[in-house]
C-alpha cells in the first residue's frame, strides 16, 4: 500500500468514516467523469480547412486534374483549321543534281541541275474530307473537355470521401477518447473499492482488461486519424505530414425531385455527354472514309532559280527566275480493297457507338435511381443513429449512477459505456455518408462543379 492511501486510512480510521469518504471520492469521480466525456477532445491544430477550401485546393493542386486540363488544352489545340487540311501547304526546296556523261553511239555530255524555290500547293476537293476532318476536330474538342471534366469530377469525389473520411477518423478518435476517460474512471473507482473492501478481485481485473483495449482501440484510432490525413494531403497536393482542424458539422442542401435531376443528368452529366460525342466522332470518322472515293483535286505553284550547266559546275550564277503552276488530279481506281474495307470498318465503329451510348443512358438512370433510394436510405439511417445516440446517453447516464451506488455490475455498466461510444461512432459515418451521397448525386445530375464555375466566371 502506497504513502498516499496510508495517509487516507489513517486519518479517517474508525467510526465508518471510510465509508463516507469512499461515497465522497466516487461522488468527485463521477462528476469529473462526466464533464471529461462532455468536454470537447480534438486539439486545436494550426489551419481550419472547410470541405469548400479542400475542393479549392484540390482543383489547383491535385495533379490528376492538372493532368485532365492539360489534356483538355491538348485536345483544345488541335481545333485548327491546318490541322484538316484546308490552308495551303508552302515549302522551300533546293537540289542539286549531277549526271555522268554517257556511253555508246548516242551519249550525253555531262551536266549539272541546280534548282532553289518555293512551291505552294493547295487542295481543292478531296471528296469533303478535309471539311469534315475539321468538324471532327472541333467535336474531338468538346469531347476532351467532357472527358478532363469527367475526370474532374471524379477526383473531387475522391476528395470528398477523403475529407469526409479524415473528419470521421478525427470523430472515431475522439469516441475512442471519450471510452479511456471512461474505462481509466471506472479503473480508479474499482480500485478504491478494492482498496476498502467494496469489491473482488474479478471486478477490479475486468476493469483492468477493459481499460487497456480502450487503450489500444485508441491507439488505433491514432494510426488511423494519420492515414486519413495524409490520404487526404496527397490528394490536396499538399506535404503529406500537414495538419488540419476539419469542419466536424455537416449541412445538408436541399435536392431537386428526382424527376428534375434525371432531366438535368441527360443534358449536364459529363460522362454521357462523352458518349454522345463518341457517336458523332464515329460518324464523322465514317464520313471521311468514304472521301477516299472520290478523286483528288490539287492546285500546285512554284516560284525559284534553275540552273543548267555543262560538268560539274553548281551555283546559282547566272540564273533567271521562274514561275510554273498546274491542276493536278488524282484518283485511286483500284487500290486492294483498301478504302472499301476502311469505309466498312468505320461504319461498324459507329453502330458499336450507338449501341455504347444507349448503353451509357440506361447506366446513367440505374446510377440516378440507385443513388436517389441510398440517398434517402442514408438520411432515415442517420435519424435513427441521432435518436438512437440520445437513447445511449440516456441510459448511460442512469447506469454510471447505478454502478457508483453499487446496483449494476461492471458488465452492465461495460455494455452500457461500449453501446454509447458505438452510438456516436455510428452517427458520425452516417452523417458523413449521407453528405457523400448528397455530393454524388450532384455529380450525376452534372452538378457538382456549378459552384466553383460560377466563381470563376
Amino acid at each position: 500500500m502506497n504513502n498516499r492511501n496510508s495517509v487516507k486510512w489513517s486519518v479517517f480510521s474508525g467510526n465508518g468514516a471510510s465509508f463516507f469518504f469512499l461515497l465522497f471520492v466516487l461522488a468527485f469521480l463521477a462528476a469529473s467523469g462526466v464533464s471529461a466525456a462532455e468536454a470537447p477532445l480534438r486539439a486545436p491544430s494550426v489551419e481550419r480547412l472547410t470541405l469548400e477550401d479542400a475542393l479549392r485546393d484540390a482543383l489547383e493542386n491535385n495533379t490528376d486534374i492538372r493532368v485532365a486540363r492539360g489534356e483538355e488544352e491538348i485536345a483544345r489545340n488541335g481545333v485548327h483549321i491546318g490541322n484538316a487540311g484546308l490552308l495551303p501547304k508552302v515549302s522551300a526546296v533546293s537540289s542539286v543534281s549531277w549526271k555522268e556523261p554517257g556511253e555508246g553511239a548516242v551519249s550525253e555530255p555531262e551536266s549539272t541541275t541546280t534548282v532553289a524555290e518555293l512551291q505552294a500547293s493547295y487542295t481543292l476537293f478531296d471528296g469533303f474530307g478535309n471539311i469534315r476532318t475539321f468538324t471532327r476536330l472541333k467535336n474531338s474538342g468538346r469531347l476532351g473537355a467532357l472527358l478532363a471534366r469527367e475526370r474532374i469530377e471524379t477526383v473531387v469525389m475522391e476528395v470528398v470521401r477523403a475529407y469526409f473520411a479524415a473528419a470521421n477518423s478525427l470523430d472515431q478518435l475522439d469516441a475512442s477518447k471519450q471510452a479511456v476517460d471512461i474505462s481509466e474512471e471506472r479503473l480508479q473507482r474499482a480500485r478504491l473499492r478494492a482498496e476498502y473492501g467494496q469489491a473482488n478481485t474479478q471486478e477490479l481485473l475486468s476493469a483492468e482488461v477493459d481499460a487497456n483495449n480502450d487503450h489500444v482501440a485508441l491507439l488505433n484510432a491514432r494510426l488511423g486519424r494519420e492515414s486519413a490525413m495524409r490520404s487526404l494531403n496527397v490528394l490536396l497536393g499538399q506535404p503529406v505530414g500537414r495538419q488540419y482542424a476539419l469542419a466536424d458539422s455537416v449541412v445538408f442542401s436541399a435536392l431537386p425531385p428526382l424527376d428534375s435531376l434525371r432531366l438535368g443528368a441527360f443534358e449536364a452529366n459529363a460522362g454521357y455527354l462523352a458518349s454522345g460525342r463518341e457517336v458523332r466522332d464515329s460518324r464523322l470518322a465514317m464520313l471521311i472514309s468514304r472521301s477516299d472515293h472520290y478523286p483528288e483535286v490539287s492546285l500546285q505553284a512554284a516560284w525559284g532559280l534553275n540552273r543548267y550547266a555543262g560538268g560539274r559546275d553548281a551555283g546559282l550564277d547566272e540564273t533567271t527566275p521562274g514561275t510554273s503552276a498546274a491542276v493536278v488530279m488524282s484518283w485511286d481506281i483500284f487500290n486492294g480493297r483498301q478504302s472499301a474495307i476502311k469505309t466498312e470498318n468505320a461504319r461498324i465503329a459507329w453502330l458499336n457507338s450507338r449501341l455504347l451510348h444507349d448503353r451509357a443512358a440506361r447506366e446513367l438512370e440505374q446510377e440516378l435511381r440507385d443513388g436517389w433510394e441510398s440517398w434517402l436510405n442514408s438520411r432515415e439511417v442517420l435519424g435513427f443513429e441521432e435518436k438512437n445516440i440520445e437513447s445511449a446517453r440516456l441510459n448511460f447516464s442512469r447506469t454510471r449512477e447505478l454502478y457508483v451506488l453499487g446496483q449494476v455490475t461492471g458488465t452492465t455498466f461495460r455494455e452500457a459505456q461500449l453501446n454509447l461510444i458505438q452510438a456516436e461512432k455510428s452517427r458520425a459515418s452516417a452523417r458523413y455518408d449521407a453528405k457523400i451521397r448528397e455530393l454524388d448525386l450532384l455529380r450525376l445530375g452534372g452538378r457538382l462543379l456549378t459552384p466553383f464555375e460560377e466563381e470563376e466566371q
